[in-house]
């Protein structure tokens, strides 16, 4: 016959306590319930657990080495409810982030920290990647963010905000000062691109191929923190995503508004087929709210950051 917990708290009780009163006492229930456990546990076990001396009860050895395998047992028991109990209330469990760089060191990485605070017992693992759709599609995460939205049947898609570009050019330049920078204006200028066949590069160079303007475009960069990096350093001009100008001090860069506007769409990215945790559905909520607050943070000051909520 298999044991029975109340047998276990009986005989945990009564090895604490020392008496079947204190024991029965303890756990609310009679002293007959209590002494009718202890028994049932000898002979459950085929072992003699207790001597009796003067009506009382005397644990043998063997009762000694079963209470600490016992306690063990209660102190894992009780780990297990502490851990059910953080994760019921969103303060323990895993999250698993995939995202790309122009988000990942910026506003993830800004809104993971904040989170991190709130629920500081969750293990938390963050990838920045240029494959992040992939790791997706494999199931290795819960969310994924990216500039890019891919149609695949193993992942679900929807666009997190949109956000305006910018024109980045040196201190010294010669548009610097102006608050709104036109295609035009860089016509024959050194341009830094991003890598061929990236989603910011076909957008950006369709707006100048529609216009007929043409760039020197020598040097190619992943993401805007390296574009920002080589612009301030006088080796050309770009067009950037905003928040990476946002987030990092630049003082040798100049930023201005461009003319025609340019809209990047950054996309959250779920595996389909992996059930989406609720600490995962929470650190998204979290996320929207901080996208909220530099959205209004930056009509308030007027800085030149301009995010649209997808309708």
């Amino acid at each position: 016959m298999p044991l029975s917990h109340r047998q276990l708290d009986a005989f945990r009780m009564f090895m604490e306590t020392g008496s079947v009163t204190a024991a029965a006492e303890r756990l609310r229930v009679s002293q007959p319930a209590v002494s009718k456990s202890l028994v049932g546990l000898e002979y459950d076990l085929g072992l003699t657990l207790f001597t009796r001396a003067r009506k009382r009860l005397v644990p043998t050895h063997d009762a000694q080495l079963l209470y600490r395998e016992v306690e063990r047992l209660f102190s894992s028991l009780n780990d297990i409810e502490s851990f059910a109990r953080d994760l019921r209330y969103l303060k323990s469990g895993e999250l698993h982030i995939a995202s790309a760089a122009s988000l990942g060191h910026t506003l993830v990485a800004d809104s993971l920290a904040s989170f991190a605070a709130e629920h500081h017992k969750a293990r938390i693992v963050f990838n920045v990647s240029t494959t992040v759709s992939q790791i997706v599609i494999s199931q290795q995460v819960d969310l994924g963010f990216s500039l890019i939205q891919v149609q695949h049947p193993a992942l679900l898609n929807e666009p997190l905000f949109h956000a305006r570009g910018v024109c980045v050019v040196p201190k010294g330049h010669r548009l610097a000062g102006r608050e709104a920078i036109t295609a035009e204006d860089l016509r024959d200028e050194q341009f830094i691109s991003f890598i061929r066949d990236s989603r910011m590069r076909h957008i950006i160079d369709a707006t100048f191929e529609q216009q007929r303007i043409s760039r020197y475009q020598q040097y190619e960069v992943f993401t805007s923190v390296e574009a920002c990096a080589l612009v301030s350093r006088g080796l050309g001009v770009s067009i950037v995503e905003p928040l990476g100008v946002a987030y990092a001090q630049w003082p040798d860069l100049w930023v201005a508004r461009f003319d025609p506007a340019i809209r990047f769409t950054f996309n959250v990215m779920r595996p389909r087929h992996r059930a989406p945790s609720r600490l995962a559905e929470a650190y998204l909520g979290h996320l929207h709210k901080a996208i909220g607050r530099i959205r209004g943070d930056a009509e308030a000051d007027g800085r030149l950051i301009e995010l649209n909520l997808p309708t």
